[in-house]
């Protein structure tokens, strides 16, 4: 479920020209920690270079498609990617998914009236015994950017993320708990992630280190709202801290490469439950993750 590594922060390999055409892999596996959850996303992409000129800025320019299923234990999302990459500094990408909520009571979608209304861990809980989470189903969109800039070790990068939600509710709900992202999310409309890092990167060692700064805003429609309601960003978050990867020596084999472990810890700066209101603000959130990725097929 959690939706908070980094798709690659690994120590990259020395830039050289990718073949014309590439059908690539990738794995990454993830556990999370306040709030709990597991997730596993794979993806399967065909690459089309889209120059042979050389150089940092060139290498791995290329446009893809291909699919990029999640798995959760009670979150599975279906769907595909579509990504351009005009310079090895942006990398942009836009994604639809088939998003089914099932299985464990605690971990499906719980529905509520208004983004006013209480979704703290005790409520949920709560909530899970009396069987009130949701077997439901949607779509969901993504769009992203990625900008990254690297000056000798150091690595700055930032990625702002649009999500939009077409999730089914019984009744006039019109908000839910989204596990995967820690917030009360419109089941019909906008949300934003933006993740930005400073890395250290040390190639000899294959190890990178920095710190992440993430947060998430809402864009709630103003039927959303009940009569009375205040209209505010309370339910928006942001968090910050240390994001450390080490990426194993390579095989030879070009179907198994950088396999990279990940540790990802961040404290809460805002949150309406997380900050010393319910939960201590001493406790992070926790991310343990694995990935590798691998070339199943090339041509020139």
């Amino acid at each position: 479920m959690p939706d908070d590594m980094p798709d690659d922060v690994a120590v990259p390999k020395t830039a050289e020209l990718q073949p014309r055409h590439r059908i690539i892999y990738a794995n990454t596996l993830v556990a999370r920690f306040n709030p709990l959850g597991v997730e596993d996303r794979v993806s399967f992409m065909y690459h089309r270079r889209l120059t042979t000129r050389h150089g940092k800025l060139w290498d791995d320019t290329h446009f893809g498609i291909g699919l990029t299923p999640s798995f959760a234990p009670s979150i599975i999302r279906l769907g595909g990617t579509a990504e351009l990459v005009p310079l090895a500094i942006l990398h942009l990408k836009a994604s639809y998914y088939f998003i089914s909520y099932f299985g464990s009571q605690e971990f499906k979608a719980h529905a509520f009236d208004s983004p006013n209304d209480d979704f703290s861990w005790e409520t949920i809980k709560e909530r899970s015994e009396a069987k009130q989470g949701l077997s439901t189903y949607g779509g969901q969109a993504e769009l992203s950017a990625l900008l990254q800039f690297k000056f000798g070790p150091i690595a700055v990068r930032n990625e702002l993320t649009f999500f939009h939600n077409l999730i089914k509710l019984p009744g006039k709900n019109d908000v839910f708990y989204d596990l995967r992202h820690d917030v009360m999310a419109p089941a019909q409309g906008w949300l934003l992630g933006n993740d930005s890092d400073i890395l250290y990167i040390n190639q000899k060692i294959r190890l990178t280190a920095g710190v992440r700064a993430t947060y998430f805003h809402m864009f709630y429609p103003d039927s959303v709202y009940e009569p009375g309601d205040v209209k505010s960003n309370s339910n928006d978050h942001a968090r910050v801290g240390p994001l450390i990867a080490y990426t194993f020596k390579d095989r030879p084999a070009k179907r198994f490469m950088r396999p990279t472990l990940y540790l990802l810890a961040q404290w809460w700066v805002k949150h309406r439950y997380r900050t010393g209101q319910e939960i201590n603000q001493g406790i992070p959130l926790l991310v343990l993750g694995f990935s590798f990725t691998g070339e199943l097929f090339k041509k020139d």
